[in-house]
């Protein structure tokens, strides 16, 4: 089984997302020094699946233009 480098990027940025994802859960104050609650904490989270999700959007839409213009050659 061959594994490239952009599989190996992926599964280290997926690692990367889940170990601040539970960051964001576990800590007791957030950033600007008020407590954690459940809402504050699905609040920060969603801001923080918005943004790894528009990575990815980003990364799949660059992988996507690339092996396109390598099929065309």
């Amino acid at each position: 089984m061959k594994i490239d480098g952009w599989k190996i990027f992926q599964i280290i940025q997926f690692i990367l997302f889940l170990g601040v994802s539970v960051f964001l859960f576990i800590r007791k104050v957030d950033g600007t020094g008020a407590e954690n609650t459940l809402d504050v904490a699905f609040l920060s989270f969603s801001v923080w699946l918005g943004f790894y999700l528009f990575l990815l959007a980003l990364e799949y839409g660059i992988r996507f233009l690339f092996k396109n213009k390598q099929t065309k050659l």
